[in-house]
């Protein structure tokens, strides 16, 4: 069935000012936005009546994605501002802003109350009862039908959860154990759904001035998006996140976490020397009952998911934060916890290596983001083009006598890593383009002359590969010096920068200002050296491989703001090496392809999805809702049981890293697991194959 979630609104603090000083400033940070904008973006759209409409809509959709608080009434009391947010940003006006504010304030707080209202009696789940099409894509008319639309979403969420939760042996119950479990579980998850949606209601009411700063994030966030998908703007802790995440150092507490079975997150295990490791009160298998941010009330998350509780421990880089958890022997204990930054980053995000032992020796390095290391200044040591360069060393002590390089689910990240990265496997020379708003190309140079690696390769890309990963596909598909393996990639070939929110800044003092909200902005658009450009239809395959991201993913290309490709003239300098016979490889494997059973199976679940993905109204029967559970485990019970261990080759550790594994009990099971997912990854050894053939002259 059709994926039904409540967008997840996070509160976040703001000066404690009157609601009328507190728009003033929130307007004057639009018409800011929206100057920086015309300053530096690449493309500016203009600010007009369509961009007006364009701002409404969004708004809309980002405050109330579900259609559940407004009513039509208050759509069009809202709606006189269809055409004139555009009058209202320019000259820094605050009517829309405090209308918004003000229904939506009444909204919510009616919301909750009908949600306290239809918690008082039991729900009929097996009522001939559906969430029709009109339903799901229109504000009710009043708030009677408000009740209905939340009763029915409560169901629909409890639905979601219960497909989630499912256990793998449910099957084998038989027919009288199976209903006496749904029975059960379903009023669990619907209370968990209702108290889901009230925290999330309670997160943006819990003081007068919660609302109106974050509606004003929401809408400096709104007219930012509007004119591309990239254009960011960035409250203080966003932007501090993007910025950790890009350099690999996050901030964190130190744990990881997992669901409960019976509802709530537990404890998985903790990072050694991390906050939660030097408290001394946490431990695996500790059970979260409470968060207080410093400065904000407790939030129960006895009943909270993964993923919310996930975006709960985002709010702050620097505030304390006083957990209370319950321990496996049912005492509660508190610890107040503040975040330090991760040095190295997780070991789940770091660079990876293994050897494929089969009748050929190939080495495997698994590279999850771009990441640099501006937080150090260390000059590229420690960024991710020096993290592979140190991998590819280690493997050519084993021999190997192939490369495959992993940029699959690879977002992207700096792209002077990726000029770094490109250039370990290319002699000197232009690696891209970057066109910016004047008529002049930049040329994208690697400056040092030789490789690391000069062997056999092959790329693997998914639909998840963007950006940098684009960057580094396109340019080792240029010049013929790699196999790109994988599904056409995600299409995003622009580059942003983070700058303050003061008019004033250039290109050359911009790091030196710093303001309390900054934008992130799409400066420049990236080609290929030949001219082309991987914006919205991404990096093409040499060999293409089923995606199972194309039945859940959407692209660039479909994104409604997306800037449209143009193409430059090819890079004079740029000469590629001799072609590679492209052709007879991808022949020599077509037939492996065309009759595996993972990737059939994944054709299938594609076809599935994308016939599910048609508007039609939905069943909130019990029955249909298990029939559609049912068919939709079919399909990944399909494509989960096609994924089995290679016989080509086993999956190896470099003896480098054999040392360490076997002196961190945690790092060895994450490395069996790995190990695991790579000897049973068909695109592996798609490309195994692929290598075992390619020579290069």
């Amino acid at each position: 069935m059709k994926k039904i979630i409540p967008v997840l609104l996070v509160f976040m603090t703001g000066p404690l000012l009157s609601s009328g000083q507190t728009t003033d400033k929130i307007a004057n940070e639009a018409f800011v936005l929206t100057r920086m904008v015309d300053k530096f973006h690449v493309d500016p759209r203009p600010v007009n009546t369509a961009f007006s409409q364009n701002v409404f809509t969004v708004m809309l959709d980002k405050s109330d994605g579900d259609r559940i608080f407004f009513t039509k009434n208050d759509i069009d009391k809202l709606g006189v501002y269809t055409q004139t947010l555009d009058a209202e940003i320019k000259q820094r006006k605050t009517g829309y802003l405090n209308l918004f504010i003000n229904i939506y304030r009444q909204r919510l707080q009616q919301a909750d109350s009908l949600v306290n209202v239809i918690g008082k009696k039991p729900l009929d789940f097996y009522a001939d009862e559906k969430l029709t099409v009109a339903e799901d894509t229109s504000y009710p008319q009043s708030l009677a039908a408000m009740q209905q639309k939340l009763q029915k979403q409560l169901k629909a969420w409890a639905y979601d959860e219960l497909a989630d939760d499912m256990p793998a042996d449910f099957k084998s119950f038989g027919p009288i154990k199976q209903k006496k479990y749904v029975d059960s579980v379903i009023i669990v998850l619907r209370k968990r759904s209702a108290a889901s949606l009230k925290r999330k209601i309670s997160n943006i009411l819990q003081n007068p001035y919660g609302i109106t700063q974050y509606v004003g994030n929401l809408y400096c966030e709104t007219i930012a998006s509007c004119f591309d998908p990239h254009t960011e703007f960035f409250p203080p802790e966003e932007k501090e996140n993007f910025e950790s995440e890009l350099g690999k150092q996050p901030f964190q507490f130190g744990f990881k976490m997992k669901a409960d079975k019976n509802g709530g997150v537990l404890i998985d295990n903790l990072q050694p020397g991390s906050p939660a490791f030097k408290s001394g009160k946490l431990n695996k298998g500790d059970k979260f009952i409470s968060l207080q941010w410093e400065g904000s009330d407790p939030v129960d998350v006895t009943d909270i998911n993964t993923h919310e509780f996930g975006v709960l421990l985002e709010e702050s880089n620097h505030k304390k934060a006083l957990f209370t958890v319950k321990k496996t022997d049912g005492t509660i204990v508190q610890v107040s916890l503040q975040k330090e930054q991760a040095v190295g980053g997780d070991d789940e995000d770091r660079v990876k290596s293994f050897i494929l032992k089969g009748a050929n020796t190939i080495g495997y390095i698994y590279l999850p983001a771009f990441y640099e290391d501006w937080e150090t200044n260390n000059d590229g040591l420690n960024g991710c083009a020096n993290d592979v360069g140190r991998e590819i060393l280690k493997l050519k002590k084993e021999n190997i006598n192939g490369l495959i390089i992993d940029v699959r689910y690879n977002g992207g990240g700096s792209v002077s890593e990726a000029t770094e990265l490109a250039g370990i496997f290319i002699d000197a020379g232009p690696v891209a383009q970057e066109k910016s708003r004047d008529a002049r190309v930049h040329t994208i140079k690697d400056e040092d002359r030789g490789t690391i690696y000069d062997g056999p390769l092959v790329l693997l890309v998914n639909g998840y590969s963007a950006s940098a990963s684009e960057l580094l596909a396109g340019t080792l598909q240029d010049y013929h010096r790699a196999v790109i393996i994988g599904a056409p990639t995600y299409g995003k070939a622009t580059m942003q920068v983070v700058l303050p929110m003061d008019t004033t800044v250039t290109p050359e003092n911009f790091a030196q200002r710093q303001t309390e909200n900054y934008l992130k902005v799409t400066i420049s658009k990236l080609y290929r050296v030949t001219g082309a450009t991987a914006q919205f239809k991404g990096v093409q395959p040499d060999i293409a491989l089923p995606d199972i991201l194309d039945a859940y993913i959407t692209k660039e290309a479909d994104e409604p703001y997306a800037l449209r490709p143009t193409v430059i003239s090819p890079n004079k300098y740029y000469k590629p090496y001799a072609p590679l016979p492209i052709n007879a490889l991808a022949a020599s494997v077509q037939t492996e392809i065309d009759t595996s059973k993972y990737f059939n199976g994944v054709k299938d679940a594609i076809a599935s999805s994308k016939l599910k993905k048609a508007a039609k109204d939905i069943s909130l029967n019990l029955k249909d809702v298990l029939a559609d559970i049912d068919a939709d485990k079919k399909d990944d019970d399909s494509v989960a049981a096609a994924a089995i261990p290679s016989k080509k080759f086993t999956v190896q550790n470099n003896q480098y890293e054999i040392a360490t594994i076997k002196a961190d009990e945690s790092l060895k099971e994450l490395n069996e697991e790995f190990m695991h997912q790579v000897a049973a990854d068909a695109d592996i050894n798609i490309a195994y194959d692929v290598l075992a053939k390619l020579k290069i002259k």
